[in-house]
Parts: C-alpha cells; structure tokens; sequence
C-alpha cells in the first residue's frame, strides 16, 4: 500500500458520518499530545503509536479505522494505517490536521478514560 491509498477524513467528513450511522472507528494515535491531554475524539478507541502492532490487530472488525494524530501531515496515522492495510485491515483512513483540526472545528470530544 502507498500514502496515497489511504482515505484523507476531513474532520467536517467524519462528523457527518458519525451523524449518519455509518461504520466508522476514530482511533486516537496520538502520543505524548495523548499523554498530556485529557480528552479525545467522542468514542475513540486508544493505540498507543510505540505498540500499535499488536493493538491494531485487536481493533474491531467492520467498521472503517480512521486514526488521528498530532503529528504534521498526519505522520503517525498515517504509518499506523499503511502497516493496518499491509496486515489485513482494508479499510483504514486518517483524519486531515489530527486532533488539532478535530477540536478546532468544535467536533465532539469526552473525556480519555483512566489508566
């Protein structure tokens, strides 16, 4: 798989899927932004980006896996995606400008859950 074959989320994208029902699975890839942040995305699922081989495998199937970072040009998300695909996982994606653009724009986040 290249870069370009994983789906780009805007984050006005995502919120209307979420919207509408669809089967979509915000997983939040964000390292020491995570560790330092109390919220993510409303219904993220966390991989931590230093264990993600074996994380993502556990993911839930059916549902397309769109990770977000905090990193410019999405570059954790979209190494975690590429190695998604590449291990059986066909629909993957990355949400454009992270959690940045994510909270920015007013999208529903709660609160991380504890250790």
């Amino acid at each position: 798989m290249a870069w370009d074959d994983v789906s780009r989320w805007q984050p006005v994208d995502l919120a209307a899927a979420f919207k509408m029902g669809d089967a979509v699975q915000p997983v939040d890839v964000r390292d020491m932004g995570y560790r330092e942040s109390d919220q993510q995305v409303k219904n993220a699922i966390r991989v931590d980006p230093m264990e993600f081989e074996r994380q993502v495998l556990e993911l839930p199937e059916g549902k397309e896996l769109i990770f977000y970072c905090d990193r410019p040009g999405e570059a954790t998300s979209l190494k975690i995606a590429m190695w998604a695909f590449d291990n059986g996982r066909s629909r993957v994606g990355v949400l454009v400008g992270g959690w940045s653009a994510w909270q920015d724009a007013g999208y529903p986040v709660e609160p991380k859950p504890s250790a």
